[in-house]
């Protein structure tokens, strides 16, 4: 009898402790949001850089005159209104002139910890990002200082969208630490960096530059003398390039190519798969540490290239007329052939050799435990 008395006292102390818990969690959060721009002239050559922490970065054109316009765009959230406003208005476009180059950087609350607001979460960028700050927390230096964006317990709920309008023929350097970044039809000297979120760049002329640590990147429509694309753990994505030269290299994620013309290409991963089509380079070294690789050329332009993976499989697709000298070794692995229409033909377990017509591509494709194939487009 005692024990049972005893249980509705302490149920309801139970329910009298978790109430504020639960009321806390439907507290309402009160936003607030407010715009930034600055304008100026920038001469052919100019260089400047633009750095955000939480949001987003969007490049385009500036058709006339040589002005460079930018646009900023703050969401704060906090449980009272005045506190939101209040750290909204800590935002700031900072300028800072340093060795020639015109630096921009979107000046945060002085936190340490922040987190997305929940307004906009139909945006591509919160579609995105929102479920990766739910499964971990993103650390990164930012105004010399270190700071972490994630979904902790609070954190400042502060983003700022910022779009940047540029004139033609500038040295242009945008850094976005978590959220995306969208370039394009921009001509110049540009490089797109992202650490964590994505990166998307298209119909950009000149040299472009991209890095990622863990963000994905997609690089279409680019016309221009240098194309590079580093990656730490996101895939690379790239479609219709016509470069000189083209590097791309990525540590853990996959790259796949479509339609790239090129002088030179370079392409290496170290676990990801390599798939590229439509290659058109005159040379080419291609290669992986672990991953897969697999391409396919129709050998119009091509000299000479080196197709490797040290324990991944090789596949080489080949187009029916071109000519072409291919050495194919794996010593731990095996070599096969598939429906190629050569005028030489010798294969062994670990090796073989083709040949057909005169001159033309030399290839040498290599893989040290993986199978390498060779069959036609």
């Amino acid at each position: 009898m005692f024990a049972r008395r005893a249980v509705g006292p302490l149920c309801l102390l139970i329910a009298i402790l978790l109430a504020p818990a639960a009321t806390a969690g439907k507290v309402k959060v009160k936003t607030y949001e407010t715009d930034l721009s600055t304008t100026f002239a920038a001469a052919k050559g100019s260089k400047i850089e633009l750095e955000n922490l939480l949001g987003s970065i969007e490049v385009l054109p500036q058709p006339k005159g040589r002005d460079v316009r930018i646009r900023a765009h703050v969401t704060c959230e906090a449980v009272e209104a005045t506190e939101a406003k209040r750290l909204a208005e800590q935002v700031q476009l900072a300028r800072k002139d340093e060795d020639g180059t015109v630096k921009w950087s979107v000046t945060f609350p002085d936190a340490r910890l922040f987190r997305m607001p929940k307004t906009g979460v139909g945006s591509m960028y919160s579609r995105w990002l929102a479920p990766l700050v739910k499964r971990k927390t993103i650390s990164t230096r930012y105004e010399g200082r270190a700071v972490e964006v994630g979904n902790a317990r609070g954190a400042t709920a502060l983003q700022v969208t910022v779009k940047i309008e540029v004139p033609m023929d500038l040295s242009l350097s945008v850094i976005q630490h978590v959220g995306t970044v969208e370039a394009s039809g921009v001509r110049g000297n540009v490089a797109l960096q992202v650490k964590q979120g994505e990166l998307h760049a298209g119909r950009l002329f000149g040299d472009l530059r991209v890095i990622t640590e863990g963000a994905s990147a997609r690089v279409w429509s680019f016309n221009g003398d240098t194309l590079s694309v580093e990656t730490g753990s996101g895939p690379i994505e790239l479609l219709e390039i016509r470069s000189d030269r083209v590097r791309i290299d990525s540590a853990r994620g996959a790259v796949n190519g479509n339609k790239i013309d090129s002088t030179h290409l370079e392409a290496s991963t170290g676990s990801g798969k390599l798939l590229l089509e439509g290659l058109e380079p005159e040379s080419m070294t291609i290669s992986s540490d672990a991953g897969d690789v697999e391409l396919a050329t129709e050998l119009k332009r091509t000299k000479e290239g080196t197709i490797r993976s040290a324990t991944g499989n090789v596949t080489v697709r080949l187009g029916t007329f071109a000519s072409f000298t291919l050495e194919a070794n794996s010593p731990d692995g095996a070599v096969k052939g598939s429906g190629v229409n050569v005028e030489v033909d010798q294969f062994e377990k670990n090796a073989a050799s083709l040949v057909r017509g005169n001159g033309g591509a030399s290839l040498s494709v290599e893989s040290q435990s993986g199978q390498i194939l060779i069959r036609p487009l």
